[in-house]
């Protein structure tokens, strides 16, 4: 596939340094086309993370942003499930007017699992009338090198591929494995809805500093939307996976 679209301007290959990213960092390399790798910088991001890439993959870039996450949280509080801002705001927006190659695997999640090997990302009616999610097949002759503007079109080139296949690939490639898996058995954000309260504690443990900050965050949000009466009574509720109602009546606050 990388080899018949092979865009003029090469490929943008999101990257995060965890297993799928490794797998798909790796398949555009022995594709023999034109690339380049980039990671969103979060402000949220694990040390240990950012060290791994930085000692293992010198050629990816690092984008930083305007409004990191600590910036989005003093205005928005933290991220939920059914609205993760975050990753709409520091990730999904990456990668506008080229071809994106990702490492979404179906297995992940039922969302996931109704994608086809190309997502075209785009508002032009004639591309919303032929559907986003397309085989390479159905995606018209030169169509891919339209692309332009807030634009994208994904190429999830490991979507059928189980967490079996990713270790042994890394294996048999013998690339080097994030000791965050060791530790914690997921990479990505310290602070994300995703994660289990057990691994974000273990990280506010580990970085008492990036724990400073989200508080000071959260004592801005609350002082313009007092839902709750502290950050660490707000952050107690957001590990819970309580709804606020709930949260509140269990522990008699009004």
């Amino acid at each position: 596939m990388a080899l018949e679209l092979n865009p003029k301007d090469g490929f943008y290959v999101a990257f995060s340094g965890g297993k799928d990213s490794q797998c798909v960092f790796e398949l555009v390399k022995m594709a023999g086309v034109k690339y380049k790798a980039w990671y969103s910088v979060t402000g949220i991001d694990s040390p240990q993370n950012i060290r791994f890439i930085r000692e293992n993959y010198e050629e990816v870039g690092f984008v930083f942003h305007r409004k990191n996450f600590i910036r989005l949280v003093e205005e928005k509080g933290l991220p939920m499930m059914n609205g993760r801002f975050c990753c709409e705001r520091l990730k999904e927006k990456l990668g506008a007017g080229n071809m994106l190659v990702d490492g979404v695997r179906a297995e992940e999640s039922k969302k996931r699992a109704g994608y086809s090997e190309l997502t075209v990302r785009s508002r032009r009616k004639e591309n919303k009338e032929r559907g986003r999610n397309r085989s390479l097949e159905e995606m018209e002759m030169n169509e891919h090198r339209c692309i332009k503007g807030k634009d994208r079109i994904d190429l999830h080139i490991i979507l059928d591929w189980t967490e079996h296949d990713v270790w042994r690939f890394i294996d048999e490639r013998r690339l080097p494995v994030n000791p965050t898996y060791a530790r914690l058995g997921r990479v990505g954000c310290m602070v994300c809805p995703f994660a289990s309260r057990k691994q974000v504690e273990e990280y506010m443990r580990e970085y008492p500093l990036y724990r400073k900050r989200i508080m000071l965050a959260l004592e801005r949000f609350l002082e313009k939307k007092c839902i709750l009466p502290s950050p660490e009574v707000y952050f107690d509720w957001w590990l819970s996976n309580e709804t606020l109602q709930r949260y509140k009546e269990k522990r008699g606050i009004e």
